[in-house]
């Protein structure tokens, strides 16, 4: 049975991964692990040699140190030249194939439906890395035996979210009895997709054998928001007031933009559905 290398196992799309394979073999890696036979540190080269000595054929790179800090200048200067060299070292150690998650921040401030043929235009270092990083795997392994997809992964909340995001710190307000929350404006239409539905989508493109390149990871469905707020206040059962524009809009993001899925539902068969 084929392994599956995941590395960043303990984030919050790590645990969602693991929750999710199901009969696949996953071998775990992590900086959270101590375990000499799980542990990884993307930051920390000596911490790699357990890994490349299994000679992983598959892995799933989801190990990103330092977010959400996405201005930082480490996403650019630490983070992009380890991944780079991680990848080299696992590529000459036998790796056949690697998916990467990427971001839908790749696409700058661009409004509507993203497809991956798209133009990027990262605004905040994190996109900026993150965009350099697949550019030099494009380039690098085109012409080698590495099979490799990248993965704009959009809006994912559920189980395990960062506490501080913003549907659970409305659940948190809403079981300690708050009579206000404060948010942004809510008008902004974002592609919100469950974790372990990430998770099944990362899971397809690794193990599928005709999957290759650049993919999104997202609905395809655009929502307010507003709308994910006030779902999860129906699905509470509470009630709490709203008070919009208390902060304000992020500017390195677009007002309106999701997922073109068209690619990745070619790829299961799935015929294009006609609104």
């Amino acid at each position: 049975m084929t392994t599956i290398h995941l590395l960043g196992s303990e984030g919050f799309i790590g645990r969602a991964v693991q929750r999710e394979a199901g009969g696949l073999q996953l071998h775990c890696w992590s900086h959270r692990e101590l375990d000499p036979e799980h542990h990884f540190d993307l930051l920390d080269p000596s911490s790699w040699q357990a890994l490349l000595k299994c000679q992983p054929t598959h892995a799933i790179l989801l190990s990103w140190p330092g977010l959400p800090n996405y201005q930082e200048l480490f996403h650019v200067n630490r983070n992009l030249p380890a991944c780079i060299e991680l990848i080299e070292q696992l590529v000459d150690a036998g790796l056949q194939r690697l998916l990467v998650a990427g971001t839908c921040y790749e696409y700058g401030l661009q409004n509507g439906p993203m497809s991956e043929d798209q133009f990027t235009d990262p605004v905040n270092c994190y996109a900026i890395a993150k965009d350099s990083l697949r550019r030099v795997i494009a380039s690098r392994y085109s012409q080698q035996d590495l099979q490799w997809c990248w993965t704009r992964i959009f809006y994912p909340f559920g189980q395990g979210q960062n506490p501080h995001s913003l549907i659970p710190s409305l659940q948190k307000a809403l079981e300690s009895g708050e009579k206000s929350f404060p948010m942004g404006s809510g008008r902004q239409l974002r592609d919100f997709i469950d974790v372990q539905e990430v998770a099944r989508q990362l899971l397809t493109l690794v193990m599928h054998q005709d999957a290759g390149g650049i993919y999104n990871t997202g609905s395809g469905i655009p929502r307010s928001v507003l709308e994910m707020a006030e779902e999860a206040i129906a699905a509470h059962g509470g009630s709490i007031r709203l008070k919009r524009a208390v902060y304000p809009d992020r500017s390195d993001e677009p007002l309106a933009f999701w997922a073109h899925m068209d690619k990745f539902k070619a790829l299961l068969r799935i015929p294009e559905t006609i609104p």
